[in-house]
Formats: C-alpha cells, sequence, structure tokens
C-alpha cells in the first residue's frame, strides 16, 4: 500500500523545476476557485523554465533570438489560428497547438506563447497580479480575505474570484494544461505587442508575471532560446507523426468532427514524408488508418439517415438500403478486416452490424458474413 501511494503521488512526467511552476497555478486555482490541489512530487530535477519576451512574433525567425526546431508551440485556443497563419508566413516550421488540441499529449519540449497576453486583452490583469501576489503568502489555502501582507508593498486583497471574476478560473485552468505538457525544457514566450488597438493598463500583466515567476524562483528570464539546432531531425519528425496519428485515433474515439479528424491525418502524414520523417511504411499506414476511419464514419452516418428512426432502427421497407450498406460493409472489412493495427475500427463496424441486423429478416442473410468475421477475427 505504502508503495502503491508513493506511485500515486509521484509524477513521472517530468521533473521537479516544470512540475513547480504548475503547481503554482494549481494553489491559485485551489485559493481562489477551491480546485482539489495535489502534492505531487518529480522523481528528477531538470533546468528552471525560461522566459523570453519579444518585441513581435517575427522575431521568433531571428536565429540569433530563437533555434529550436524541436520545441513545440502552445497557444490559446483563441489565438492559435492567427499565429499559424504568422507562423507560416515567417517560415517558421515549428509545430504550433491550442491547449485543447494539446491536452493529453506530451513533449520533449515546450514554448507557451501569449498566455498573459491574451489574459490582459481578456480584461483581467488586475486579478491575476493580485492572485500572483498570494503566491508569497504565508497564510493558508482557504483563505482569500486580506491578511495585511504586503508583497513588493502592495497590500494583498480579496482573492475569491468564484462570483466577482469566474472566468479566471477557466485562464488558470488553460494556463496550467500547456504548462504540464513538457516533459524536459519549458519556455514561456511574450510578444510586446498586444492586439489591434490595445493599450497596457500600468504594468504589463506578462512582465509581471514573469517577474514574479523570477522571485519565487520558478523560473528565470532569457534574453534568447537555443536549443542548438534550427530543423527537427527525421526520428523526430516521425516520432511528431505517430503522436498525430494517435490524437486522431483518440478524436475518433470522442466522435469528434470528421473534418477535425481528417485534418489531423494530413498533419501526420507531412511528417512521415519523404522531406521530413522519410518513412513510407509509416506513411501508408497512416494513409490506411485514415482511409478507415473515413469509410467508418460513412457506415455509422448512412445507418443513422437510413435506418434509425426514434431511437431504433428500422429496416422495414428499406430493402434497397440494405443491400447498399451491405456492400459498403463488405468493402470495408475486405480492406481493413486483416489488419490488426484497425482492429478497432472493425470491432465498431462490426458492432454497428450486429446491432442493426439482430432479430431482423435480414440476420440469416448476414448470419454467415457474422460468421465468417468472427472466424477471421479469432485468428489474429
Amino acid at each position: 500500500e505504502v508503495l502503491q501511494y508513493i506511485e500515486l503521488q509521484t509524477n513521472h512526467r517530468t521533473h521537479a523545476q516544470n512540475l513547480a511552476i504548475g503547481q503554482a497555478i494549481r494553489r491559485i486555482l485551489a485559493r481562489s476557485f477551491k480546485v482539489p490541489i495535489s502534492n505531487e512530487t518529480a522523481l528528477i530535477n531538470g533546468q528552471l523554465p525560461k522566459t523570453l519576451s519579444i518585441k513581435k512574433v517575427t522575431d521568433l525567425a531571428d536565429t540569433s533570438i530563437f533555434r529550436g526546431g524541436n520545441i513545440v508551440f502552445l497557444a490559446p485556443d483563441e489565438t492559435v489560428h492567427g499565429l499559424r497563419l504568422q507562423f507560416n508566413e515567417l517560415g517558421i516550421k515549428n509545430d504550433l497547438f491550442g491547449v485543447r488540441e494539446a491536452k493529453g499529449l506530451e513533449f520533449d519540449a515546450c514554448a507557451l506563447i501569449g498566455f498573459f497576453g491574451f489574459i490582459e486583452e481578456c480584461g483581467n490583469s488586475d486579478q491575476w497580479q493580485n492572485l500572483m501576489r498570494w503566491l508569497s503568502s504565508s497564510s493558508s489555502l482557504t483563505k482569500t480575505s486580506s491578511t495585511g501582507e504586503k508583497v513588493s508593498g502592495v497590500m494583498l486583497e480579496d482573492c475569491d474570484y468564484r462570483l466577482s471574476a469566474p472566468n479566471v478560473s477557466d485562464e488558470a485552468m488553460m494556463l496550467y494544461t500547456a504548462l504540464t505538457r513538457a516533459r524536459n525544457q519549458l519556455y514561456l514566450i511574450e510578444v510586446e505587442v498586444l492586439g489591434k488597438g490595445m493599450k497596457h493598463r500600468g504594468v504589463r500583466l506578462a512582465d509581471f508575471a514573469f517577474r514574479r515567476f523570477k522571485d519565487l524562483s520558478l523560473a528565470k528570464s532569457v534574453t534568447f532560446i537555443d536549443e542548438g539546432h534550427v530543423e527537427m531531425t527525421s526520428a523526430q519528425h516521425k516520432a511528431r507523426g505517430v503522436l498525430y496519428v494517435t490524437q486522431a485515433s483518440n478524436m475518433s474515439r470522442n466522435n469528434e468532427p470528421i473534418a477535425s479528424i481528417k485534418e489531423r491525418f494530413r498533419e501526420a502524414m507531412i511528417k512521415f514524408g519523404a522531406d521530413k520523417g522519410n518513412d513510407k511504411d509509416l506513411l501508408d499506414k497512416c494513409k490506411k488508418h485514415l482511409e478507415a476511419i473515413t469509410q467508418k464514419h460513412s457506415i455509422m452516418h448512412f445507418a443513422k439517415e437510413k435506418f434509425l428512426v426514434g431511437g431504433s432502427y428500422n429496416l422495414e421497407g428499406r430493402f434497397a438500403q440494405v443491400l447498399e450498406f451491405e456492400q459498403k460493409a463488405s468493402k470495408f472489412f475486405s480492406q481493413f478486416l486483416c489488419d490488426s493495427f484497425l482492429a478497432e475500427e472493425v470491432h465498431v463496424v462490426r458492432n454497428l452490424l450486429d446491432e442493426i441486423m439482430d432479430g431482423t429478416l435480414y440476420e440469416n442473410h448476414f448470419k454467415e458474413v457474422f460468421i465468417n468475421i468472427r472466424t477471421l477475427q479469432q485468428s489474429f
């Protein structure tokens, strides 16, 4: 039991320094929004996260400021599209994810870009500055009213924002999720120029946050980032492609839009291409997996559109549609049944067939198909 407890309380994904800055944000959530806090510890030490302020996004194309082809950028979901366009225009080839896209994924090196700038644009700079001062408070995490303490000469203000600023909780969870994607190197990058028409009120939130992280020994400030190379290696491209395929599979399992799933597969194919990962075998497997998911989606959509009535399947008077459905299913199984890598997709379609045909006039017609499917599956 003791060993099991240690296992549950130990973070094996990252090192102590990355864990510490994530736990600081978690303490903000615990104090102001009563979100439970964990007492995780890390097995190893690593480098302090680094903070970098740049004047504009174009600075990332300057190799005297940024060199790190292996670094994955993470951005608030609301800003990721615009950043992708800028990255493409500047020829920056690093991967870029929104927070929702990156949830559940981990990367060796991550750079969070524009999070505090985004929070400031949302109008919550004052609340965040107060919350980050509270990180220096000696009071318990249950305390939210003023204690009379001063941090850097400023009195701590009440910080129970559950009613007065509930969106701060979403911002903190967004930041926490992003911070915990890094296994090794972690960077926080902020751009000095805010959105169009925006002006800073007093101290820029990013500057304040970076100074607080430094004072709390949670991060150190740098003037450039140099991971030693500009481009990703072939092996890194392949590893990233495999990660994209895994993510696409999870998206399919969660019934996310097929267009989003296809886009993630296309990104994986790029990573396996001749000019990046250069792995034809993985590229072919990726294409086949995409085709299997596309056909599965088509079959499920057809069944729902043609047979689902009032919450149950009804085949009466739909002979032509049943034949078309059989053709779709036969094509699917002939292509993918014997591929163990696609067993989950096959399982989903097989169960759909069972559910639709069981107890109908067509059951005997499909009985031999079911038997052949089960016999073939048992041999793999």
